[in-house]
């Protein structure tokens, strides 16, 4: 019975103890009119912490280390710690600065002002350690093309860690990030990336940088040599139109590659090339074209990365018996003399000698043909006028017949009656 009576007593008082705590801490919470900042600083740079009062009532303002030792009571420093220096006191404040901030320095620091019941804020200072140069390698020094290489980049003793990122020229990559965390609260950062390079790669720079609250930026970087085989490519050098028997060929062949090409050949693919042909290094010439040249001609080059070819086909056409067609080449000014007026007369008067000649004759046929019509006009209308039916003796007695035979008879047996002989003209 008393064990429960005890209990109970205790219980009771450790609630009435929690009921005042939290009634203290509203109470402060009510009044509290003290203010602090946390602070971030760079390992052996200046920080400054302030304890600022809105309205005080001649409380003693004082600032404490994360130890709870005072450093500052009012404007005197019991601390023997020359880095702290007073910056500022009045009754509103109390400034105080600490010089070549360490690791050790870092914590919770305390500004106490003497109140009922007492106020304090909390200012939290963090050092900052910048992250020592980076330190990039490459799996090779040269690459070649369509390979994939590994880069690699580190940079150690960092607080917080640093963060790498990965440009190749302007564009982002994708690395792969470690933090170590080192025994002295340092962090060492690692980040490795694998590129797959082009011969366009050639020169391009790849960087890492390294970003970190107590640095602008670190940057390391490494050029990416790329070595790739040759490319190839024939340009006409003369004629620069179409190419003609008993003209003259010439060709160029442009190489570039890594390393520089060291040799260049020239073949006719399926054929010898014609005897009198000159070959000069990158150069292939033949004069007096003619048809027996037609073919492919071929240009190679090879490094010790590979080799690569171009090719040029060859159409000789017939030597021109006309002015020759427009040519693909660049238009020449031409300065000519105009032919003088007289000539343009001439060709006038030509012209117009023709017209009149053409007027002439059209003029003579219709003469022509109105006369025939008019003539046809006339001998139509004298034969109509003219026009009967003629009764002869011999006829007599034909009409009278009864039959074919019958009117022969009576013709050929009729009497002559010469006087009765008669034409009638209708």
């Amino acid at each position: 019975m008393a064990y429960g009576y005890i209990s109970s007593a205790l219980m009771w008082s450790a609630f009435a103890a929690v009921l005042l705590t939290g009634a203290a801490q509203f109470a402060s919470a009510e009044s509290q009119n003290l203010e602090t900042d946390d602070v971030w600083v760079v390992e052996g740079e200046t920080a400054t912490i302030s304890c600022r009062v809105k309205n005080n009532d001649d409380s003693v303002i004082q600032l404490l280390n994360p130890n709870r030792q005072t450093i500052y009571f009012r404007d005197v420093r019991p601390l023997k710690d020359s880095r702290f220096q007073l910056v500022n006191f009045s009754e509103n404040e109390l400034r105080v600065s600490l010089t070549n901030v360490s690791l050790s320095d870092e914590g919770r620091y305390v500004c106490q002002l003497y109140t009922d019941p007492p106020q304090e804020a909390y200012a939290d200072l963090t050092v900052l350690v910048p992250p020592g140069n980076p330190i990039m390698e490459a799996e090779e020094d040269v690459v070649t093309e369509g390979n994939e290489t590994e880069m690699s980049c580190t940079t150690s003793s960092s607080k917080p860690p640093a963060k790498i990122r990965w440009l190749k020229g302007a564009q982002e990559l994708q690395g792969v990030s470690r933090v170590e965390d080192n025994y002295d609260s340092m962090y060492t950062v690692s980040s490795r990336v694998r590129v797959t390079v082009t011969k366009e790669d050639d020169g391009v720079a790849v960087r890492c940088v390294v970003e970190h609250p107590a640095i602008k930026d670190f940057t390391a970087q490494k050029i990416l040599e790329v070595q790739y085989k040759p490319e190839v490519k024939i340009s006409v050098e003369y004629p620069k139109g179409l190419t003609r028997e008993g003209e003259n060929l010439e060709l160029t062949c442009r190489t570039r590659g890594k390393p520089q090409p060291q040799e260049v050949s020239w073949m006719k693919v399926d054929d010898d090339v014609p005897p009198h042909a000159v070959i000069t290094g990158s150069e292939l010439y033949i004069e007096n074209l003619n048809k027996s040249f037609n073919g492919t001609y071929r240009c190679v080059a090879a490094n010790s990365i590979g080799e690569a070819y171009d090719d040029y086909i060859l159409y000789v056409y017939d030597a021109p018996t006309t002015p020759p067609p427009p040519s693909t080449a660049p238009p020449t000014t031409i300065t000519t003399t105009p032919l003088p007026d007289t000539t343009q007369d001439s060709r006038a008067g030509e012209g117009v000698q023709r017209s009149v000649d053409h007027a002439v004759i059209g003029g003579v046929v219709a003469v022509v043909m109105f006369a025939i019509l008019c003539a046809l006009i006339v001998l139509g209308r004298y034969f109509a006028r003219h026009k009967g039916t003629y009764f002869t003796h011999e006829a007599k007695g034909a009409d009278d017949a009864a039959d074919a035979d019958t009117a022969i008879i009576n013709a050929e047996g009729g009497v002559t009656h010469s006087d009765d002989k008669k034409e009638y003209y209708i």
